[in-house]
């Protein structure tokens, strides 16, 4: 800035004026420069910093493009305006009649005195830190400026009472991230993250639409000083300094990623590591090979396990993206603080994203999210049935890498992923993987798979100065497109094989409709705040990484239950899923457009006292369910064949029915839901046990802990609390929402329609009940022998089906192959039944056979009179 000298005596100087743009620049200000995409907080915090102090605007590399947008954007937003830029490089075009006192030979003020002038007078300031390197010159720290102006702003801050608060500013003129390999344009034109002036311009007419301005948190100068006072004000320049061009770093870091590397580049520095040499080494001498031809097989495993991100194509799939959902979906609901707080969390540290996954949409639609809101794509594990052509390349180049669904007796192959993933984070990426393996085709979370999650937790256990935050998401819809193979798969069909012949059905896909589609962010957990919980603390107050074997899988285990309880907290509640409720738990066949909201408007005021998040286009200003909304919901499910509706004739109301062969199909959306009902769900089963007489506490504790130890595959239970805690909760909820009563040491519904939302929530669990009736029924064909797991399953849904059309079971859903591989698994830890190594099933042991299961069945029975 060029302020004039000032005069003798005691006129104060003159205020110095803003920059005003000749009418060319005017024009191409808003020509180009009304596209810019601002930070959505820029502002905010700017205006925030102000009323606080004095505001020094801070930017990395001299650049006049970035001060001009700067200069455009605080007039367009009304921000303290600049009166002060240090030396830009090209005198003529330079600021505030500089380069006018030049072309009249008039002596400038120097910049140290400028700036502190400016500041000392309650301007602002636009403040450069470093000027780009020169061309051939290494690109990694930019040259040093003449003045050092942030130690002049030190000393000025010293003698000031009101702070100065350095706002980081990053303009992100590109979508690539930084080479790491310098390539003949980086060499003559600069690279990326410190470009020449030809680089700038070519970068600013490609992408002046897609342009960014990110902004960091303001760095209180004055409270820093007070902090450290031992510091000189040289000391405390360069701490200063490189505290803001971490901060600039970072939020550029944030959009772009890490410096990129090619695939080739990535699995040479694997192939090198000690620890993969050592289980190359190892499985040459075990499989007496040559460690070349080891090498070369672990170079082919490499290459069909690596990503390779595409910045281009990732923009590419966004377009094409775009202008899908916006076919298929009627609008897509972000958590937006969710999103805020994932990027504080990335200035921090690294992302393990751990997203829910009922869709095969879920592999596109984070990244996009990402992409739409400035932040860097995820590197995403998925299984190797997706690597088909031409999707596999498609989706590498996106971002995703392809792992095999078992490790087992595959060493090396585990040593190469888990060398992979540790070497994601210490490069920076953010990661994806689904924590429940493969797609829920029930509509509630699977319980958490291991493998990949202990990979990263050896990661973590590695990397001690890193900090690094696990993200769970809930992905939810209010119709999968998958919904036809999902109910085909669970009546018993086989597992259809991702392939060509799949993508060639999309047409049909975008001639339909799916509702809404929600994002939203559960409390994050923190590496090393989980282990301090699970191991305990060293000397140092650091949590202790040298933990035992049966720590490491409690630190597993812990880490992923709580995942997945915070996804199911943050699954919200959609109107589809109210309607799917309230319709399946209706007992009648029909069920009238005022019975139907009347239940929606229950079932809410229910999910509200449990805390669930709800879509927001759910309530009205008043708080009601809006109508309109139910009734789009009903509409989306007649469109899909999941329910009929009679018409009104002659003033009655319009009546709604599930047909039956599409249960199944809307089960799948209550389960979205079930979660947050299971406590109480299950304390009105066991009250319905034994003909619903009121009974002690003792006696009502005692029944549930049997059920829920029976249902322990099917539901997540808190992650943070034990069987006791969770039941005293949902038993205190219900008693203070009137829903029971305890009269003389007995426990009972209420009489009314409080009393008569028990049955509600006993009806929801219903099909599982089922179910399980109907797997006790069918082991006892193992009476007669061993049978294949797949036989059996065949032989009871058959057997089911008999059931059903015979009256004993009541509900077509509850004939649900995936429920029954649960029941397996649970019966089996109750002795009811063994599973081989090959799969086969034959009676156990223990709990009395055929009449432990017959006890069992008719436990079941009198859950459900």
């Amino acid at each position: 800035m060029s302020q004039e000298e000032v005069t003798h005596g005691s006129v104060p100087p003159p205020e110095p004026a803003p920059y005003e743009p000749n009418a060319i620049l005017r024009w191409l200000y808003r020509r180009f420069f009304a596209h810019l995409t601002v930070d959505e907080r820029w502002s905010g915090v700017v205006r925030d910093a102000a009323k606080r102090g004095v505001v020094v605007y801070v930017m990395r590399s001299l650049s006049v493009l970035d001060f001009l947008c700067l200069d455009w954007l605080v007039k367009k937003f009304t921000l303290p305006l600049v009166r002060f830029v240090n030396d830009l490089g090209l005198w003529i075009l330079e600021p505030f009649g500089k380069g006018g006192r030049r072309l009249r030979l008039r002596r400038q003020i120097p910049e140290a005195q400028a700036l502190s002038d400016t500041v000392r007078e309650r301007f602002s300031a636009l403040l450069f830190l470093r000027r780009p390197p020169k061309l051939g010159q290494t690109p990694r720290k930019g040259r040093n400026l003449e003045v050092d102006l942030i130690r002049t702003l030190v000393e000025t801050q010293r003698q000031m009472d009101e702070p100065i608060l350095l706002v980081p500013q990053t303009f992100v003129w590109t979508k690539l991230p930084p080479n790491k390999k310098r390539s003949i344009l980086d060499i003559v034109f600069g690279p990326t993250e410190w470009p020449g002036r030809v680089r700038v311009f070519l970068q600013f007419l490609l992408n002046y639409r897609n342009a960014l301005l990110r902004s960091g948190e303001p760095f209180d100068l004055k409270r820093f000083l007070e902090v450290h006072q031992d510091l000189t004000d040289a000391e405390a320049a360069d701490k200063v300094r490189y505290a803001l061009l971490r901060r600039m770093e970072r939020e550029r870091e944030i959009v772009l990623g890490p410096g990129k590397k090619s695939p080739s580049r990535i699995r040479d520095e694997l192939l090198r590591s000690p620890r993969v040499r050592g289980r190359i080494e190892q499985h040459a001498r075990a499989n007496d090979l040559s460690v070349q031809k080891v090498e070369k097989m672990a170079r082919k495993e490499l290459r069909q396990l690596c990503a390779a991100q595409d910045p281009y194509w990732i923009g590419v799939l966004h377009r094409i993206l775009d202008r899908v959902w916006n076919r298929i979906y009627d609008g897509l609901e972000v958590d937006r603080e969710g999103l805020e707080r994932v990027r504080e969390a990335a200035r921090q540290g690294s992302l393990v994203l751990l997203p829910s996954h009922k869709s095969h949409v879920d592999y596109l639609i984070l990244s996009d999210v990402f992409y739409m809101n400035a932040m860097s794509p995820p590197l995403i594990a998925a299984g190797d049935n997706l690597s088909f052509w031409p999707l596999g390349p498609l989706l590498r180049r996106g971002g995703g890498f392809f792992i095999r669904r078992s490790f087992k007796g595959k060493r090396l192959y585990s040593a190469l992923v888990d060398a992979y993933m540790r070497k994601l984070l210490v490069e920076g990426f953010n990661l994806e993987f689904f924590l429940e393996g493969g797609r829920s085709r029930t509509g509630k979370l699977l319980p958490p798979k291991f493998g990949l999650l202990s990979m990263v937790v050896d990661a973590c256990m590695m990397l001690p100065g890193k900090r690094v935050f696990f993200v769970p998401i809930s992905i939810g819809y209010e119709r999968v497109i998958e919904e036809r193979s999902y109910v085909d798969e669970l009546s018993g069909a086989d597992k259809q094989k991702e392939n060509i012949g799949g993508l060639l059905k999309t047409p049909k896909v975008l001639r339909s409709k799916y509702g809404r589609l929600y994002v939203q962010f559960g409390e994050f957990l923190e590496f090393d705040d989980v282990l301090r919980d699970v191991a305990g603390e060293d000397e140092r107050g650091a949590p202790r990484r040298e933990i035992k074997p049966a720590e490491r899988r409690n630190l597993v285990h812990t880490l992923g239950h709580r995942a997945v309880y915070e996804i199911d907290r943050a699954t919200v509640v959609t109107p589809a899923a109210l309607v799917a409720t309230v319709a399946l738990a209706h007992r009648r066949r029909g069920i009238t457009r005022s019975e139907l909201l009347e239940g929606a408007e229950r079932m809410a005021a229910s999910l509200r006292r449990m805390g669930a998040r709800f879509a927001g286009a759910i309530f009205s200003d008043g708080g009601r369910v809006r109508p309109d909304t139910i009734e789009e919901a009903v509409h989306l499910f007649v469109d899909g064949k999941l329910m009929s509706v009679v018409d009104a004739a002659d003033g009655e109301e319009p009546i709604y029915s599930v047909p039956e062969e599409r249960r199944i199909a809307l089960d799948y959306y209550k389960n979205n839901v079930l979660h947050f009902f299971v406590p109480s769900a299950l304390i009105a089963a066991a009250l319905r046990a034994k003909g619903g007489e009121p009974v002690s506490r003792h006696m009502l504790r005692e029944r549930v802990r049997q059920l829920s130890r029976l249902f322990k595959y099917e539901f997540m239970y808190r992650a943070d609390a034990d069987f006791d805690e969770i039941f005293d909760d949902a038993l205190s909820d219900l008693l203070e929402a009137g829903e029971l009563e305890e009269i003389a040491d007995r426990i009972q519904p209420t009489e009314g329609d409080l009393g008569a939302r028990l049955l509600t929530y006993a009806a929801m669990l219903r099909t599982y009940f089922e179910t399980y009736r109907l797997a006790a029924r069918g082991l006892e064909m193992l009476a007669r022998g061993e049978m294949s797991r797949k036989e059996w399953l065949k032989k009871t849904l058959a057997l089911g089906q008999r059931m059903y059309l015979a009256g004993e079971l009541e509900l077509r859903e509850s004939l649900s192959k995936a429920r029954l591989e649960s029941t397996i698994r649970a019966l089996r830890d109750h002795g009811l039944v063994r599973t081989g190594d090959s799969d086969v099933l034959s009676l156990g042991d223990q709990s009395g056979g055929v009449e432990g299961l017959r006890e069992l069945e008719q436990r079941l029975a009198t859950s459900l009179a």
